[in-house]
């Protein structure tokens, strides 16, 4: 009894030593070293002592990228579209599919080095910002706000435009602008298209009135004064008046002309 015992352990060991001893081009199988199948291949059936590994290719939609000992190939992977993937390389019989995001999304999450799991959208650069680089399929959209005194009023702008200078269009400015609005001009009321001329030309002419109004004074008055010394002397009017004479008659009673 101890014998057989004995025995089992020894051929056990004979076992795992065969398994273990197994070169990188075969395959352990029920204490056998099988050839290993190629890439894209499979195995059919397993080799004996008086036969090799039988091989098989993959059947469409399925792969094997390595050597290898697979009774049955691996599926290749899908894209769903409903995840916003698409096929970036199809599924060959050595080689999985590869996958990438639709336009418009961008990968967060990959499978290998080469191959997306996971897309999110594009983020949408809104207006007051303009864009310095668009997305890609790995990398989202950068942005940045629009400097002071410029604005933007439209999604994923490119450039920030600057604010309109109402004065030098002649216009009056009725509202700031922002990040995301210009500035608002409007027409100067009517009334100041009147006076301020008037007023501009007041302010130049006033001077020179002044000045020949100031002229025409002073020569007035030296005219006046001239004019004063010139005059003849004249008698006053109560001393040009000259008394009433009374008539007399030696005839008492009888006109004048009688005597005739």
């Amino acid at each position: 009894m101890f014998l057989m015992l004995r025995l089992a352990v020894v051929i056990h060991l004979l076992l795992l030593r065969n398994a273990s001893s197994c070169e990188s081009w075969e395959y352990s199988i029920e204490g056998e070293c099988c050839p290993k199948c190629g890439a894209g291949l499979r195995v059919l059936r397993h080799c004996t002592r008086g036969s090799g590994t039988s091989c098989v290719s993959c059947n469409p939609g399925w792969f094997t990228e390595h050597p290898n000992g697979l009774t049955n190939c691996l599926k290749c992977r899908e894209c769903p579209p409903g995840n916003h993937m698409q096929v970036k390389e199809r599924c060959h019989y050595t080689k999985n599919t590869k996958c990438t995001c639709q336009p418009g999304f961008f990968c967060i999450h990959q499978l290998g080095e080469d191959s997306c799991d996971v897309c999110v959208r594009h983020t949408i650069a809104p207006p007051g910002f303009r864009v310095t680089q668009l997305g890609t399929e790995n990398d989202d959209v950068l942005f940045e706000p629009c400097p002071l005194g410029t604005f933007s009023a439209k999604k994923m702008s490119f450039s920030c435009m600057k604010w309109t200078n109402c004065s030098e269009k002649g216009l009056l400015e009725k509202h700031t602008g922002n990040a995301t609005s210009d500035v608002v001009c409007g027409p100067q009321p009517k009334y100041l298209e009147i006076i301020l001329p008037v007023i501009i030309s007041l302010l130049i002419l006033a001077p020179v009135l002044t000045f020949v109004l100031w002229k025409n004074k002073k020569c007035l008055k030296a005219l006046g004064k001239r004019q004063a010394e010139e005059l003849p002397y004249t008698v006053p009017e109560k001393e040009s008046m000259v008394k009433p004479v009374q008539e007399t008659n030696p005839n008492l009673g009888q006109p004048s002309y009688a005597n005739l």
